[in-house]
């Protein structure tokens, strides 16, 4: 009998609220530039996904007054996991919000809402449509859709980055309540934890659904995608400096955090994003240790071929 991986399956989406009107500038770059496919589009929102992706949507975009992350979302396994968190999470003294199905967004099934310490707004649901694969299920081609060839053409959401006040606190609420694993940490010299990588699922590109860093509170440090290798982000990158997108100041690098190969990049509204290959193969047993790091490591950990820390690159983008 095969293991059931019980509470959250996967990271599902993150849901942006932009200063945008009709959306025209944010869907110049996810959906022309960058190489997101529109899923669909209400009189409020635009989604879109991911071609590699089978459900419907990874990003929400949303026309607000102000730039914003509104919420992430989470896929649990199912409806007796999602009152099982939602439990969790009111024994733990935080406040839910319940949501009927296809409320506040299509295509899903009824959700539970909730805030962080770190002041993220987090949604967990258990049903959401698909789509299915562009390429079809039978004998299909795994190759980037020619319409999207030249673009970022991410293939799957991978992590998102948070900032948190008390990133100790972040983290045991992220593994005490919903359940997710610490592949590495941060830690200062007095062992005062600086940073977490959280995960829930065991993939290619592992380790992290979540990663924690200091700072302000309810604010967003990136959000990361997945590509095939290094190869293909050295080529990516030189297409988004051609088409004028403004590179971070790392460049493309080995990230010795997570150990993937990493280029990070911004949106035209300053939003830091992140391709990225590789990664730890993490296994989600109970007994998996976390990677360490020393505070006076962070340069490598961050960049393993910079010997300097870029304190700009830990600031939040949103």
């Amino acid at each position: 009998m095969g293991l059931k991986h019980r509470g959250i399956l996967r990271i599902a989406y993150v849901r942006l609220g932009l200063n945008d009107n009709r959306l025209t500038q944010s869907l110049n770059f996810y959906r022309d530039r960058f190489g997101m496919l529109e899923s669909m589009r209400d009189s409020e929102r635009a989604y879109l996904r991911c071609w590699h992706e089978t459900f419907q949507y990874n990003l929400v975009l949303e026309q607000t007054a102000e730039n914003q992350l509104i919420e992430i979302g989470f896929h649990v396994r199912d409806e007796e996991g999602l009152d099982h968190l939602t439990n969790k999470i009111e024994v733990a003294g935080i406040q839910v919000e319940q949501s009927a199905a296809n409320e506040p967004l299509n295509g899903m099934g009824r959700s539970i809402s909730f805030t962080i310490p770190g002041g993220q707004r987090l949604r967990l649901f258990a049903d959401m449509a698909q789509s299915g694969y562009v390429t079809g299920f039978e004998s299909p081609d795994w190759v980037t859709p020619r319409e999207l060839r030249g673009t970022a053409a991410p293939m799957f959401l991978n992590h998102v980055g948070l900032t948190s006040a008390d990133p100790g606190a972040t983290i045991d609420f992220l593994s005490d309540v919903l359940g997710f694993g610490l592949s590495e940490k941060i830690v200062s010299e007095d062992g005062k934890r600086l940073s977490g990588l959280m995960f829930r699922m065991c993939r290619d590109v592992g380790g992290q659904e979540l990663a924690i860093f200091p700072g302000e509170d309810g604010h967003l440090h990136h959000i990361a995608f997945t590509k095939e290798d290094p190869n293909d982000i050295l080529v990516i990158g030189q297409y988004l400096r051609e088409d004028g997108i403004n590179i971070d100041s790392y460049g493309p690098t080995k990230q010795s955090y997570g150990n993937t190969f990493s280029l990070h990049f911004f949106d035209n509204f300053g939003i830091r994003l992140e391709l990225c290959c590789g990664g730890r193969n993490i296994d989600a047993h109970p007994e998996s240790e976390p990677v360490i790091w020393d505070e006076s490591e962070l340069s490598k950990a961050l960049s393993y071929y910079d010997a300097d820390v870029n304190p700009g690159f830990l600031d939040h983008s949103l």
